[in-house]
């Protein structure tokens, strides 16, 4: 393989791990398709002795193809929340599902298959809790709502880990108030 090969390489697969990265299905299926296809086509190319030229075409292609695909998956989400948006009259923001906005379309009484489908494609921002799960039942949620929530069809939003600051100094004072106070007797017995 020659140096310019490498770098194509190289290139690609630093595009790639940038479209992993990105929230939207066009991007990812472009990054998984070239890196889908560059292995496919290095090793047919290998085969004719042009491994490089093969992981290039075969990179092409499947980025392409992976396009196509999650551009489909993105249109199919952005009419879920077209639809959604219409029925509750107010605009669904983009990324993944939260209690608190399927209590709101289920209140604005959103079709139940309808916010299925959505959580199934947004995914959901965090597991549901047991708290979040008697919230949404007691709030008139569909069961099959609720059970899309605990078992989304697609990968689960990564939260940020918190990280604590690390704690303050301790600071330690001997204070010294001098010898106790002595009162006339009954009240004071020093050593008798």
């Amino acid at each position: 393989m020659t140096i310019r090969a490498w770098r194509a390489l190289a290139c690609l697969f630093a595009l790639a791990a940038a479209g992993c990265q990105s929230p939207y299905y066009r991007d990812q299926g472009t990054a998984a398709g070239a890196l889908g296809g560059a292995g496919v086509g290095a090793l047919v190319g290998s085969a004719s002795g042009n491994a490089g030229t093969g992981a290039l075409i075969g990179a092409g292609v499947g980025a392409l193809t992976g396009n196509v695909v999650g551009g489909s998956l993105d249109d199919i989400q952005a009419r879920n929340r077209a639809e959604i948006a219409a029925s509750m009259g107010r605009p669904v923001a983009a990324g993944a599902a939260t209690p608190a906005e399927v209590v709101a379309m289920s209140r604005a009484g959103v079709n139940p298959q309808l916010i299925t489908n959505y959580i199934n494609t947004s995914g959901v921002a965090q597991p549901p809790s047991a708290q979040d799960v008697i919230y949404l039942s007691q709030q008139g949620v569909a069961p099959e709502v609720i059970q899309a929530m605990q078992t989304p069809r697609v990968a689960q939003v990564q939260r940020a880990a918190y990280i604590a600051p690390p704690p303050g100094p301790v600071v330690v004072e001997d204070v010294y108030y001098g010898p106790p106070p002595c009162y006339p007797p009954p009240f004071c017995h020093r050593g008798r």
